[in-house]
């Protein structure tokens, strides 16, 4: 099963340039209302054209959610190198 299925689209209007280019920025549901925002190649001093930053967040509700720290991430913000690594991470989440 993949994870497409759990993408919500919160970010229409997004104005941080997440966007601009060849970059994504997807927010995913799960039904544990666990998420994530997960942005490729964010902009970030140091980052090469790959790579991809997790958010990790709670929803309250199909619209309402917010930036948490996971005790086992040890951090609300994860750094990945490769896609395997962001999807690793992302089924991690799905399955707290």
């Amino acid at each position: 099963m993949g994870l497409e299925e759990y993408v919500v689209d919160l970010n229409a209007d997004c104005v941080c340039g997440c966007m601009d280019g060849d970059r994504f920025h997807k927010i995913f549901h799960f039904p544990n209302d666990y998420g994530a925002s997960v942005v490729s190649n964010p902009k970030k001093k140091g980052f090469s054209g790959d790579g991809y930053r997790i958010l990790l967040l709670k929803f309250s509700n199909a619209a309402d959610y917010r930036i948490i720290t996971v005790p086992m991430f040890d951090s609300n913000v994860l750094e990945c190198d490769t896609w395997d690594q962001a999807e690793a991470s992302l089924r991690k989440i799905k399955e707290l």
